[in-house]
């Protein structure tokens, strides 16, 4: 039976991250897959020493003591993962990359992985991070095949959309890189992978539009949506200042309007 590890890098034990994993892990289950859930809220994980001479690139050895020789044990055995972090201050939260920081993987087979990045508050980081941890995925030599952004706007799609990606790991076969060309080639064809901050901005704005749709009042995303439209026009003409300022509003203004309609 595949095994497939889940890891939450948020330290609340029962916040999106969690809730989002336990979908995850659902649609692991239906495809007759086993699924391992750890929060690292529950862990012991210390920062990196970046010691000199390290041992821990060729050898399951580290100079911590905590929790993070058995996490890289898990990390290798498991036939598929899935990595979900927080987005804290526009970035990945500190707890998830200490994580990062101190996993190793000893052989590169392409295993299937899924990255998941979740941002509260306005949602700004949660591209960014997500990049991130793409990234960090190839280099350690996993093959992201699934990516999910996910947002306060958003969060409702994303428990289904969560559940979908977990069956679609779990049925994922592994597929070695040939080369570092062929690991950059993969990354930047994934979803968002691309994205700028600009990119992000009119993604959030979307994203709130859609959701401010959702709670059964699109009327009030009408001019939004028309700034939006029209600013990603400009940014076309080569009008980028123009465009800009129109997409930053429109993302300002569905966000109170979603935040209006939520609290």
């Amino acid at each position: 039976m595949m095994k497939v590890l889940i890891v939450s890098g948020s330290p609340h034990r029962d916040g999106f991250c969690i809730k989002l994993s336990r979908e995850i892990a659902k649609g692991i289950h239906e495809s007759g897959a086993e699924a391992e859930l750890i929060s690292l809220a529950d862990k012991n994980v210390d920062f990196c020493l970046a010691c000199r001479d390290a041992k821990c690139w060729a050898e399951m050895k580290c100079a911590r003591e905590d929790d993070c020789i058995d996490l890289r044990k898990k990390l290798n055995e498991a036939q598929a993962f899935a990595f979900l972090a927080p987005v804290y201050f526009l970035s990945i939260n500190g707890l998830a990359k200490n994580f990062m920081d101190r996993m190793r993987y000893y052989g590169e087979s392409g295993r299937p992985a899924l990255a998941v990045s979740v941002a509260g508050g306005t949602g700004k980081g949660c591209i960014l991070a997500l990049q991130d941890m793409c990234y960090w995925l190839l280099m350690l030599g996993f093959r992201p095949i699934a990516v999910l952004p996910v947002t306060r706007y958003n969060f409702d799609l994303s428990l289904s959309e969560a559940r979908i990606m977990g069956r679609r790991l779990a049925q994922s076969e592994p597929k070695q890189f040939r080369s570092l060309t062929d690991k950059i080639s993969w990354y930047e064809n994934l979803p968002y992978m691309r994205y700028n901050i600009v990119d992000e901005i009119a993604f959030l704005a979307r994203i709130a539009i859609e959701g401010i749709a959702r709670h059964g009042k699109p009327e009030l995303a009408a001019e939004p949506k028309e700034k939006l439209e029209k600013g990603l026009n400009l940014l076309n003409l080569g009008k980028y200042e123009d465009g800009l300022k129109l997409i930053v509003e429109s993302h300002e203004d569905s966000m109170h309007i979603f935040n209006s309609l939520t609290s």
